[in-house]
C-alpha cells in the first residue's frame, strides 16, 4: 500500500524554520528532529540534502532523512593540517599596533618594516592596502607589502595648534612628533606655515596624518636652555614636593644651593613662573644675623644622615641647629651642619636683601664661593585641593636653574568620599576540570519570559567551533575567515556581518567568565536568595532579568552539585535569584561557586535579521523580475548599483512616487530645512534607498522625526510606523515627544520594551503606552510602534515578516551598528516602504569590545558607512546651493537651538564645516553671562583643571577622583546657593563616565541638601537640555584646551609639562572640570 501511494526523492535546499522537534525546508518540506543526520543541531539558514517521500493523495512532502551539507566552519572532516592558499590576496585594513621593525593590520596581520613601501613610517591608526598570504607552518597571516591606502601632497598649510608631542595642521591634519619626517633641525611652532604629504588615518576627529613637513616660513619662537639640569659647578636640590596638604595648612621647604666648581657663581635673582595662580607657593630669603629657635621646616639638604626621598617631608632629627630670620620675622630652623662655614664676612656675603613677606621674586646679586651653599625657604599656603605645580627659577650671571614645586592639596569634603577599603579585585579562579560525579539541580518549574510568552524562540546560530578556538588560542582570524580582509559587497555581506557578531559574542562569553566568583555567601530575602555582585552597577558583569546563573559547591573531592538560578530582580549590586525551592529552603549560607552566562538575545536578533535577508533575495533568484528590496540592499553594499539608485530618484518600479499634498505641519515652528526633510520622507522620492536626517547637536533633529511621524501617520491612512533607537533612553524620548504633541488619538501608539527591562526605570508617562506593548501580536496591529532596534527582533517571533511596516525611522543610528540597524530594516515593506536614518556620524559610535571586530568594522554604524559611498558624500560643487548634499537623499540640519555660539563655535569648526547657525533663545542661552565665577564675562564656559588622583575601593572595579568631585560639589553650591544668581537645581545637570565617580558625587550633593541636581552618565542625559552643565571626566580635550585657554576660559591648576607650550602661546594658566551657562561643556580633569 505504502509503494503505490507515495515515492521517494532527493532534494537540496535550505531550512527556512527549525525549532527543536520539527523545521521546514524552503517552506515546502517538513522534517522532524529525529531524521536529521548532523551530530551538529542545523541553523536556519543551513544548506542541506533531504531524501523526501511525497503523498499522493495529500501532496504533502516529509522528509525521512536530512542531512546538512558540508560548511566551512563546521567541516570537521578537513585536514587541519592542510595547506593553506598560498597565493597572496589583498588586505585593506588599519594599522592597530606597532612594535620593534613590525606591526599589525586589523590586530591579526603581521607585517615587517622592511615590506612597507619606501617613505612612508606607519603610525598606528593608518589605512593600509597590504598584499598577504597565509604561512603554512603557523597558519598566520604575513603581508608582504604594505602601502598607503590614500595619500596626496597640501602645500602652504599653517601650523593650527600644538599640545605637548601632537599636533594640527589648517584645522585638519593631525600630526605626531614621533612619526613627523622633518628637516635637520628643524621644530614645529605654532603659525608655521608648510607643505606636508598627508595619509589617511583614524586620529581622534582627523581623517588625514602628516608622513612628512617641509617648513616655507617660521615663526620665531625663543628656546631656552634645558632649565632642570645643573651648571656652573652649582647643585641645586632635587626633591622639591610638599606631598599632601590639608586645605588652609601651610608647609616650609629648603632649597639649597651648592657651588661644587672653582669658579666664584652669583645668584642674581629667584621668582616663581606663575603657573600656579592662586599663589599657594612663595619663597622666604633667610637672615642669619638673628638667630632663635622657632618653627621646623621641610628640608631638601642632600645631607645623607638626615635627609631622603623617604623622610623628605618629615622633619629630620639632627642634634645641632641654628636658627635664622625669615622674611616675614618668623623663625626657621636651619641645621648647622648645612649653613656655609667660613667667616663671618663670607656669611654676610651669603645673605640676601629682604624682599617683601611672601615674595614670589627676589633680586640682588648674591655670591656663593667654590665649597660654599645657600638656601631658599619655599613656603606652600595650601588653597586649593588637588595637585598643583608652579616653576621655581633661580637666575645666576651666565644662566638659569629650574625646579619644579609641587603639592597635592585636599579638602575636607574628600574625607567624606575616601576609600573606604583598599581595592581588591579578585580575578576567577580557573575552573578545576571536574572528574568526581556531577549532579545539575534546575528549576522546577522556570518560565524565562515572564511577562510575555512568545509561540517560537529565536534560531540560535551556534558560535562555530573552529571560529570560537581560533579566537580563544589567540590564531590569525584570517586563516580562518579571509573574507573579513574583504571590502564589503554583497557577496561577502551575510558571512562577514556574522562572523563579527561572532567575534562580539565570543569576547563576550570570554569577558564574563573574568566575573566568576568563588567562595561567595548568599543572602537570603523571604523565599529568594540574594547575590552581591561587585560592579554590577557599571555592568561589570552586564545581567538581566531572566539570564542563567550557576551555583556550583566548592567540595571538589565528592560527588559535585551546582545549582541553575534565574535572575528575577536587580537592585544596584543585589540580584535577586529563583533557584530549586528545595535548595532555597535548606541553604544555610555555606560557600558557593558563582558562574554568569551569556545572554545571547542581544546578539541573535541580529544574526536573523542577516539571514532573513539573505534568504528571500535567495528565493527571489528564480524570479525573472529584480524586487525592489534586493535593490536595496545592493544599493546599500554594492558601488555597482549606485547609478542604479540615481534612476530610482524620482520614480518606483517605473512609477512616479506620488507627491503628498501640502498640508500644515503641526509643529508651526519648524525651520525650512526641517520642514523640507519632512516632506521628502512624505513624498518618498530616494525609495527604496534609506533617506538620512543628519542632525548634528541640538539642530532639532528629534523634533523632525516627531513631525514626519504624525504627517505620515495623518495622511498615509494605510501607513504603520516602526520608529527605533539603540537605546531605552532615546527611544523613550521619541514616545514623550509624541505624547507631548497631543495630535495622537488613543490607541495609536504603543511603547514595546525588552522583557528584562523594569517596570521602575519607565517614566510615568512612557508607562500609559507601554500596557499593550507586553502582548507583542496586540502591539504589532497598533500603527505607531516604539521601540529599541534589538527589541524589535521580537516581531521575528510572531511571524512577522517584510511589509508589515510602510515606514521604520531609526532615530540615533549612528549609534546602532549596522547588524543591529538591519534588524528593524527587515521589517519594511519591499514595494513602497520608505526607510529613514536619523542621527549623526560624527558622534559616538556603536560600542563595541572585541577588538576584532572593532579592526574588522562592526564600530561602523550603517548612517557612517553610507554617507562615506558616493551616492550620499559631500559634495559642494554639485549640491552647494542644497547644503552640499543631495537633497533627494541627505538633509543636513544646520540651526542650533541648543548652544551659546561661544559654545556652538569650536564643535561647528572641528566637525561640520563651520556650518552651525546659532539659532538658541537669548534670553536663556545669556542668563549666566554675568555670573561673577566665570573667568570671562560674557564667555559661559569654565575650563577648570584638576590635578587629582584617580583611585577605585573595595572590589569595585569602577575609578573615582575624590578632588574633582569636590570641585564638581562647590560648583553646585555656588550656582544654587548664590545671593545675585540662583540657579534651580532642576535646571543643573553632572555628566561623568564612571560609576563609582556618580556614586561619590551624589553623596557629597546629598551631604549639602543637592540631591535633586541629575547626576549620570551620558547616555542618560541623550536629547535633554539643561541650563548649566558640568563635565567630570579624565581625558584631556586638547581642541577645547586651547580653545578655552584662548578665550580665557581657563582655570584651576597649572598644566602638566608636556603641555606647557601650549600654556606659554596663550598667556594663561589652566583649569579643569565645570562649565557653567546656556549648555555649555566642560573641559576633563588632568
Amino acid at each position: 500500500q505504502f509503494k503505490s501511494t507515495t515515492k521517494l526523492k532527493t532534494v537540496q535546499g535550505v531550512v527556512t524554520r527549525y525549532c527543536s522537534d520539527y523545521g521546514m525546508i524552503d517552506d515546502l518540506v517538513c522534517f522532524t528532529s529525529d531524521v536529521v543526520t548532523s551530530s551538529v543541531p542545523l541553523n536556519i539558514g543551513q544548506e542541506v540534502t533531504a531524501i523526501v517521500e511525497e503523498d499522493k493523495i495529500s501532496n504533502g512532502l516529509k522528509a525521512i532523512r536530512v542531512e546538512a551539507v558540508s560548511d566551512k566552519w563546521e567541516d570537521d572532516s578537513k585536514n587541519y593540517c592542510e595547506l593553506p592558499d598560498s597565493s597572496t590576496k589583498i588586505l585593506i585594513g588599519c594599522i592597530t599596533s606597532l612594535v620593534e621593525d613590525a606591526g599589525y593590520i586589523n590586530q591579526t596581520t603581521y607585517f615587517s618594516m622592511q615590506d612597507v613601501c619606501e617613505g612612508f613610517e606607519p603610525c598606528k591608526g593608518d589605512w593600509v592596502q597590504a598584499e598577504y598570504f597565509i604561512k603554512p607552518a603557523t597558519w598566520n597571516s604575513e603581508a608582504i607589502s604594505v602601502k598607503p591606502l590614500r595619500y596626496k601632497r597640501v602645500d602652504q598649510v599653517c601650523i593650527s595648534s600644538l599640545c605637548g608631542r601632537n599636533g594640527v595642521i589648517d584645522d585638519s591634519i593631525f600630526f605626531t612628533l614621533d612619526s613627523l619626517r622633518l628637516p635637520e633641525g628643524y621644530k614645529p611652532r605654532k603659525s608655521d606655515v608648510v607643505n606636508v604629504v598627508v595619509v589617511e588615518s583614524n586620529q581622534s576627529c582627523y581623517i588625514w596624518r602628516a608622513l612628512c613637513m617641509a617648513v616655507l616660513w617660521k615663526v620665531f619662537h625663543s628656546c631656552g636652555t634645558l632649565l632642570l639640569k645643573n651648571k656652573g659647578g652649582l647643585e641645586v636640590t632635587k626633591m622639591t614636593n610638599f606631598g599632601t596638604l590639608k586645605e588652609g595648612e601651610s608647609k616650609n621647604m629648603v632649597i639649597w644651593i651648592e657651588n661644587k666648581g672653582n669658579v666664584l657663581q652669583y645668584l642674581v635673582s629667584c621668582r616663581l613662573a606663575g603657573w600656579e595662580k592662586s599663589k599657594q607657593f612663595r619663597f622666604q630669603m633667610p637672615d642669619r644675623d638673628q638667630r632663635c629657635t622657632g618653627e621646623s621646616y621641610v628640608s631638601s639638604a642632600p645631607d645623607k644622615e638626615c635627609s631622603s626621598e623617604e623622610n623628605v617631608n618629615s622633619t629630620p632629627s639632627c642634634n645641632k641647629e641654628i636658627t635664622c630670620q625669615s622674611l616675614d620675622n618668623q623663625d626657621i630652623t636651619v641645621p648647622e651642619e648645612h649653613t656655609p662655614k667660613g667667616t663671618n664676612e663670607q656669611k654676610e656675603n651669603d645673605t640676601l636683601e629682604k624682599p617683601d613677606a611672601g615674595s614670589q621674586e627676589h633680586s640682588g646679586e648674591v655670591p656663593i664661593p667654590p665649597g660654599k651653599k645657600t638656601f631658599i625657604v619655599i613656603v606652600c599656603d595650601a588653597k586649593n585641593p588637588g595637585r598643583c605645580m608652579d616653576l621655581l627659577l633661580l637666575c645666576f650671571s651666565d644662566f638659569v636653574i629650574g625646579r619644579y614645586i609641587e603639592v597635592n592639596v585636599v579638602s575636607e569634603e574628600e574625607l567624606l568620599i575616601a576609600v573606604t577599603e583598599p581595592f581588591s579585585w579578585k580575578k576567577s579562579k580557573a575552573a578545576q576540570a571536574l572528574t568526581s560525579p556531577k549532579t545539575t539541580v534546575v528549576v522546577t518549574t522556570q518560565k524565562r519570559n515572564l511577562r510575555r510568552q512568545l509561540p517560537s524562540f529565536l534560531p540560535q546560530y551556534p558560535i562555530p567551533d573552529r571560529l570560537k578556538r581560533c579566537v580563544e588560542q589567540q590564531l590569525d582570524i584570517l586563516t580562518f575567515q579571509p573574507l573579513l580582509a574583504e571590502l564589503l559587497n554583497m557577496s561577502n555581506y551575510k558571512d562577514k556581518f556574522s562572523t563579527l557578531l561572532w567575534l562580539e559574542e565570543i569576547h563576550a562569553e570570554l569577558e564574563i567568565r573574568e566575573f566568576y566568583m568563588s567562595g561567595v555567601i548568599l543572602k537570603k530575602n523571604g523565599n529568594y536568595l540574594v547575590l552581591e555582585v561587585p560592579g554590577l552597577a557599571e555592568s561589570r558583569p552586564s545581567l538581566y532579568a531572566g539570564d542563567k546563573v550557576i551555583l556550583k559547591s566548592q567540595d571538589y573531592n565528592e560527588h559535585v552539585i551546582e545549582y541553575i538560578g534565574y535572575v528575577t530582580e536587580i537592585h544596584e549590586e543585589d540580584v535577586t535569584l529563583k533557584l530549586n525551592p528545595e535548595f532555597e529552603e535548606a541553604y544555610n549560607f555555606e560557600p558557593m561557586d558563582v558562574e554568569f552566562t551569556f545572554n545571547r538575545i542581544i546578539l541573535q536578533s541580529p544574526q536573523v535579521s542577516g539571514t532573513c535577508h539573505y534568504l528571500q533575495d535567495l528565493a527571489n533568484d528564480e524570479q525573472s523580475a529584480l524586487k525592489l528590496w534586493r535593490v536595496k540592499l545592493y544599493s546599500i553594499v554594492c558601488p555597482l548599483y549606485e547609478t542604479l539608485c540615481l534612476c530610482l530618484e524620482y520614480t518606483v518600479n517605473g512609477v512616479q512616487a506620488s507627491k503628498s499634498k501640502e498640508s500644515e505641519f503641526f509643529n508651526p515652528v519648524l525651520n525650512e530645512k526641517q520642514k523640507l526633510a519632512v516632506r521628502r520622507i512624505l513624498s518618498g522620492d530616494c525609495r527604496p534607498i534609506p533617506y538620512i536626517l543628519f542632525g548634528p547637536p541640538g539642530t532639532g533633529k528629534t523634533v523632525t522625526i516627531i513631525e514626519a511621524v504624525l504627517q505620515i501617520h495623518s495622511t498615509l491612512p494605510d501607513s504603520r510606523i516602526l520608529v527605533c533607537a539603540p537605546s531605552n533612553s532615546a527611544t523613550d524620548l521619541v514616545c514623550m515627544r509624541l505624547h507631548e504633541s497631543k495630535v495622537l488619538a488613543p490607541g495609536a501608539m504603543v511603547r514595546v520594551n525588552a522583557t528584562c527591562r523594569f517596570e521602575e526605570t519607565i517614566s510615568d508617562t512612557v508607562r500609559l503606552y507601554c500596557k499593550d506593548g507586553e502582548d507583542v501580536w496586540k502591539a504589532s496591529r497598533y500603527r505607531i510602534i516604539i521601540t529599541t532596534c534589538s527589541s524589535s527582533g521580537l516581531f521575528y517571533q510572531i511571524g512577522v515578516r517584510i511589509g508589515h511596516f510602510t515606514h521604520v525611522f531609526v532615530d540615533e543610528a549612528g549609534q546602532a551598528s549596522e547588524p543591529e540597524c538591519l534588524i528593524p530594516l527587515g521589517l519594511v515593506s519591499e514595494v513602497n516602504g520608505q526607510i529613514v536614518l536619523a542621527g549623526d556620524p560624527m558622534q559616538l559610535g556603536p560600542v563595541i569590545k572585541s577588538r576584532l571586530a572593532l579592526a574588522y568594522g562592526l564600530n561602523v554604524s550603517m548612517l557612517e558607512r553610507l554617507m562615506s559611498r558616493p551616492l550620499y558624500l559631500r559634495d559642494e560643487n554639485a549640491f552647494g546651493a542644497c547644503g552640499s548634499y543631495n537633497p533627494l537623499l541627505v538633509t543636513k540640519l544646520v540651526k542650533n537651538y541648543r548652544s551659546h555660539s561661544a559654545l556652538l563655535s569650536l564643535p561647528s569648526k572641528l566637525f561640520y564645516y563651520k556650518e552651525l547657525e546659532f539659532c538658541a533663545d537669548t534670553e536663556v542661552v545669556n542668563s549666566l553671562l554675568g555670573w561673577e565665577k566665570l573667568p570671562k564675562k560674557g564667555f559661559p564656559l569654565i575650563f577648570h583643571g584638576m590635578r587629582g588622583s584617580e583611585t577605585r575601593e573595595g572590589r569595585s572595579p569602577s575609578w573615582f577622583n575624590p578632588a574633582e568631585a569636590v570641585q564638581v560639589m562647590r560648583y553646585c553650591c555656588l550656582l544654587t546657593k548664590h545671593i545675585s544668581s540662583v540657579v534651580s537645581v532642576m535646571d543643573i545637570g553632572v555628566i561623568t563616565p564612571y560609576r563609582k565617580q556618580v556614586e561619590k558625587i551624589r553623596v557629597l550633593l546629598r551631604n549639602v541638601d543637592l540631591m535633586d541636581i541629575k547626576v549620570g552618565s551620558v547616555e542618560e542625559f541623550q536629547g535633554q537640555e539643561y541650563l548649566v552643565i558640568i563635565i567630570s571626566t579624565d581625558p584631556c580635550f586638547s581642541a577645547l584646551l586651547e580653545y578655552s585657554l584662548t578665550n580665557g576660559a581657563y582655570i584651576g591648576c597649572d598644566l602638566p609639562p608636556e603641555l606647557q607650550a601650549l600654556q606659554g602661546l596663550c598667556g594663561r594658566g589652566l583649569d579643569k572640570p565645570v562649565l557653567p551657562t546656556g549648555q555649555g561643556v566642560t573641559g576633563p580633569s588632568q
